[in-house]
């Protein structure tokens, strides 16, 4: 499928009702055309992995092009100039979670990426950092307990970014430190405690989320002992 058989495509299934819910939801839809989140999905299962055509699909600005821009890119091709490029042209949350889930979090420069963005000024490039840490927590199981801490770390020097797009990543990257196994919900659950004793009002709200769920029973019973 070419560039413009799938603009094609995404113009046939615009949606100005589409738009408006979507910008309920604090998503940019300033250069969207209303395509739903499933229809992306149906698209993208078409598509096979082709970077030229990534390069071409992001190249128009056009939010749903881009969203499967990350799906058809080949992360080998994904060099640091290509990944910085991209992460600075995100202009919503929904974006950059899926750049980061889709594409960036599987590439060589993931884990370096982390340090850099999630101290970055910019709000999407930050929220980036920590949606990276959110996947790998979740999907990398090669994870050591060093690269944890600095993480946890990472989540403790940042959270009192009181930007409700970056904290709400921060949650979401140490909640799936904790629900990795025993051992990380404990020491989730620890790093949380010490954001809401000491941290700003910001830290203690994503405190409460995180606690909230790592403390729920469904959390606790995934990791208890079989008898």
């Amino acid at each position: 499928m070419t560039k413009d058989e799938i603009l094609t495509i995404l113009e046939e299934k615009r949606s100005e009702e589409n738009k408006e819910s979507m910008a309920k939801f604090g998503i940019n839809t300033a250069n969207a055309c209303g395509v739903t989140t499933a229809d992306l999905r149906e698209i993208g299962k078409k598509l096979r992995k082709d970077h030229a055509l990534a390069l071409e699909l992001w190249e128009t600005g056009i939010h749903e092009a881009r969203i499967l821009a990350t799906m058809v890119a080949d992360k080998n091709r994904m060099d640091d100039e290509l990944l910085e490029k991209w992460v600075m042209e995100i202009n919503s949350w929904d974006l950059c979670d899926q750049f980061c889930t889709n594409l960036a979090y599987k590439t060589e420069s993931a884990k370096m990426k982390i340090y850099e963005w999630a101290v970055q000024n910019e709000t999407f490039v930050k929220r980036a950092g920590f949606a990276m840490i959110a996947n790998i927590a979740a999907k990398d199981e090669t994870l050591t307990a060093a690269e944890i801490d600095s993480y946890c770390t990472l989540i403790l020097n940042e959270c009192d970014d009181s930007r409700n797009y970056v904290r709400k990543a921060v949650s979401w990257a140490l909640r799936n430190i904790g629900k990795r196994n025993e051992e990380n919900r404990k020491l989730a659950v620890k790093v949380a405690k010490v954001m809401r004793d000491g941290g700003s009002k910001t830290a203690k709200t994503t405190a409460t989320e995180v606690l909230n769920e790592l403390n729920s029973k469904e959390v606790k019973t995934k990791f208890r002992p079989k008898k």
